[in-house]
């Protein structure tokens, strides 16, 4: 572990903005982590988010590699060419499948690096250079260490005093008498690996592939290499190049032209990377000179000359063959964190005791086009007993018992970065904000890491400590409890978001105007002055603008446009701190939708109680509920697959239509209420009320004011953390959250009562929203994409699966292996119909139903023939 002395950043004091709130409503604080993915098995990450993300509602993302080479690493490829097919532990998912469901969850959304960096990189001086002077010149390579001989690189460079002759092939031999050639071609691609020709020469990277399409052993192992020819009939009487070094790893450029493509067809676009401190550190950030050094420690590795022990960050090098800075922003990456940082203050802040919040709009760069990400960390602590750690943490919490400092203590082995430390973070956060610090930490930490005897399972994956703290943490969020106060309300968001939001707050203030009447806003987009990327990006929707809070004068009046669009994803809050009242902007780029455009019918059953019902049509978008003799209407929609992850908001409209039947009303008494019962048991409702529920029944529940002018469209959004939650559970043993709009809807009822006879309502658009910082396509495009099987978990391969548009456009391909199939590209807002065709004719469409509305990326549109849907 890398170890800088580092100074705390002075904060400034700053006097609250008449119009932007610092932090989105109703939160005084940021408790946000950007976790490295060190030592986190697949299955590991995915149930740690099961309690984060699900039981207990928190939106905390996580990071992966896109490459990484060792047993039980959460990476998407094993190398070039070589999908990560290994099992993840979680049923019968490849790792690779997992990770790409977990992303467009949203627990996932940053890079740690893109390499693991498992592979030792050996590196062969040729002294003196070989001279290619004949058609055919040969170079020996000595033995390597017999500990590292094992490793799968799959990248051999070849570095040259000039430029090599265009028609140099090169042949590859083993101790195992394998032999690979490169030819021409292959050698001109090789040459991609190098931007700019830097002082060690020209470069050409020979990418050994594996022995057959989808299988993982190589066609040639890299590290047994023991003889090279150099084949050029150019050069029958001598060649102005000679072969200077001959280098052995598993990353270069060339590596990620091969593998980026797959992460844009799959839209995994982050907007953040950290450096990762593996075996090389050539794929991290770091500045040109900055560099760690190795012993030679005799009775190791490290003592074969060939072995690099001077390692340095390359990311950003250009003239380097490790130079990707250029294609991660191509990606959409707009932040990193630097191994070798400029600055010291750039890679880490400090908690300390008197600390206050720092400027939101106090970002610095480095590296051209990419903003530093400062990580939040912890100077004192002393784990080597008990006592001192105890000591130790009397300097962030000098008020916290000695009882309760020593209850945090972990083990001997614990690093503070490690995820058997995260209870010390969390009680680090909550303490400074239970002392009125303000507090805004971005944590770093490894939550699938180690460091106590603790040993993780599917069922139990954090260690008690760690699950009781993050309790307190969801606890402080939401206020399950009724006993946290606003200004101790902390914001817990993703990764992605936390930074996004903060780019944003560095520079909506000039590009933001309220209208004469205190509630009309509107923002011109602008070029961000660091990525010179538009902000907000509206091919992304309001996803750059979530949580921007601006102070109006009436709510209930507040309109917004961004860039000559009308947004409707906004709260509407009460006076804060302030006495003022605001909206609250929310993203809206990745939603799910309970009511949209697709029939009900085409998605589940649906049951008519009472009244008359209408399900949406092509040209209508919405359903309606017309009341009976009595007043009343009634359905209850039973999804056949419907999952929410989460979720932060609901957002839905509504209009009511008074009866033409002989009434003379002019307003509307109806109420109408939406409730949601999930899986697990909870209700979530909404409805319509001059007043709170007396009695929430078990329910958690949202009150809207009622709509009572007729014949007009009302937006509502409403936030998960003012839900009016049911009474605790006395039993803290029994503790589990308050019902959630998270997990799988199992009915959605929607009734309207006290309404006169014929009198109707229309709903559309009733949406799950969740924070995304995930990047567009630049054509907007999606992904569709699903898995079929046999019965949920047999997976069946090369099955044709046919899609049919709305457009008329269809498209066929065909599952893979492991029984996933792809669609690339889809247009937003267009309906999707998708059957797996079977060899006896019969058609099964996703378990989401007969058509799908494409609105966000979707993963998990999966088909299981033993409960075919035709």
């Amino acid at each position: 572990m890398l170890c800088i002395a580092l100074l705390p950043i002075a904060a400034k004091a700053a006097e609250p903005d008449p119009v932007v709130r610092s932090l989105p409503y109703p939160f005084s604080h940021v408790v946000s982590f950007i976790s490295d993915v060190d030592e986190q098995r697949p299955w590991h990450g995915a149930a740690i988010h099961r309690v984060f993300n699900e039981d207990l509602g928190l939106t905390i993302s996580d990071s992966l590699w896109p490459q990484g080479g060792t047993p039980l690493t959460s990476a998407l490829f094993l190398g070039p060419g070589r999908l990560n097919r290994r099992n993840s532990g979680a049923g019968s998912e490849p790792t690779f499948a997992l990770l790409l469901r977990q992303w467009h969850r949203g627990n996932i959304d940053h890079f740690h690096g893109w390499s693991e960096d498992g592979v030792l990189q050996l590196q062969n001086q040729i002294d003196p250079p070989l001279a290619l002077s004949a058609v055919r010149t040969s170079q020996e390579l000595p033995k390597v260490p017999v500990a590292i001989s094992g490793q799968e690189a799959q990248s051999v460079r070849f570095y040259f005093s000039a430029e090599p002759p265009a028609d140099l092939t090169i042949a590859l031999h083993d101790t195992q008498g394998k032999s690979m050639s490169f030819n021409s071609g292959s050698i001109g691609r090789g040459k991609k690996v190098l931007v700019r020709v830097g002082k060690l020469g020209w470069i050409v990277e020979a990418i050994v592939p594996s022995a057959n399409s989808g299988s993982t052993p190589l066609a040639i192992n890299p590290m047994l290499i023991d003889r090279v020819d150099f084949i050029a009939p150019s050069c029958a009487g001598g060649c102005p190049v000679s072969l200077t070094r001959v280098e052995r790893d598993h990353f270069s450029r060339q590596i990620v032209l091969d593998e980026i493509p797959w992460l844009k067809r799959w839209n995994i676009r982050p907007q953040i990377t950290t450096s990762h401190g593996g075996n090389t550190l050539i794929s991290g950030f770091g500045i040109e000179g900055a560099a760690l050094d190795l012993p030679r420690t005799p009775g190791t590795f490290f003592t074969d000359p060939a072995t690099v022990v001077h390692r340095e960050a390359m990311a950003d090098r250009i003239d380097t063959y490790a130079y990707y800075s250029d294609l991660l922003r191509e990606l959409s990456v707009r932040a990193v964190w630097s191994y070798f940082p400029a600055r010291g203050t750039d890679q880490y802040s400090f908690v300390v005791s008197d600390s206050t919040a720092s400027d939101l709009t106090n970002l610095t760069t480095t590296y051209n086009g990419l903003y530093d990400v400062r990580r939040t960390s912890i100077l004192n602590f002393d784990p080597s007993s008990v006592q001192a750690f105890a000591d130790g943490m009397r300097l962030t919490a000098p008020e916290m018992s000695e009882e309760d400092r020593r209850s945090l203590y972990c083990a001997p082995t614990c690093d503070i970065s490690q995820g058997d430390a995260l209870p010390v973070l969390l009680s680090d956060s909550l303490y400074l904000i239970n002392k009125g610090q303000k507090v805004r930490h971005f944590w770093y930490t490894h939550f699938g890491s180690g460091g106590s005897d603790f040993e993780a399972s599917q069922e139990e994956p954090l260690t008690p400590k760690t699950l009781k703290w993050i309790r307190k943490l969801a606890n402080q969020v939401y206020n399950f409890d009724g006993s946290v106060s606003l200004d101790r309300r902390p914001w817990s968001p993703p990764a992605n978001t936390w930074f996004g939001y903060q780019i944003m707050q560095a520079g909506i203030k000039p590009n933001l105007k309220v209208g004469a009447g205190g509630s009309s806003v509107e923002i011109t987009p602008w070029e961000d002055p660091v990525t010179h990327v538009t902000v907000p990006d509206l091919k992304a929707g309001t996803r750059d603008l979530h949580g921007l809070t601006l102070y109006v004068s009436d709510p209930e009046q507040a309109s917004v446009d961004v860039g000559g669009k009308s947004v409707d994803t906004f709260t509407r809050n009460p006076p804060d701190e302030t006495g003022k009242p605001s909206i609250t902007i929310v993203g809206d780029n990745a939603p799910t939708p309970i009511i949209g455009k697709v029939a009900l019918h085409d998605r589940g059953d649906v049951e008519i109680r009472s009244g008359k019902f209408v399900d949406a049509t092509p040209a209508n978008d919405f359903v309606s509920l017309e009341a009976d003799a009595a007043g009343h209407a009634e359905i209850v929609f039973e999804p056949w697959n419907l999952d929410l992850w989460n979720t932060s908001h609901l957002h839905f409209a509504i209009r009511k239509r008074l009866s033409t039947a002989g009434s003379s009303a002019a307003s509307s008494d109806a109420a109408l209420k939406i409730e949601m019962l999930m899986e697990d048991g909870g209700v979530v409702t909404a409805l319509e009320s001059a007043q709170p529920p007396a009695d929430h029944e078990g329910s958690s529940v949202w009150v809207v004011p009622p709509l009572t002018v007729p014949d007009q469209w009302r937006t509502h959004t409403l936030d998960v953390a003012r839900l009016a939650w049911p009474k605790p559970l006395a039993n803290q043993q029994d503790w589990r959250r308050p019902p959630l709009p998270l997990g799988r809807v199992r009915e959605v009822r929607i009734s309207l009562a006290n309404a006169a006879p014929g009198e109707a309502i229309d709903i559309r658009d009733l949406r799950a929203l969740r924070p995304s910082g995930n990047g567009e396509a630049p054509d907007g495009g999606k992904l569709i994409a699903g898995r079929v099987t046999r019965d949920g978990s047999a997976p069946l391969a090369l099955v044709p699966v046919q899609l049919t548009s709305s457009s008329g456009e269809v498209v066929d391909t065909t599952t893979d292996l492991d029984g996933y199939y792809f669609f690339y590209h889809r247009r937003r807002e267009e309906q999707l119909t998708i059957r797996a065709l079977g060899s006896s004719g019969l058609s099964c469409f996703p378990q989401q139903g007969r058509k799908i509305e494409v609105v966000k990326n979707e993963a998990e549109l999966d088909i299981a023939i033993n409960e075919c849907r035709h």
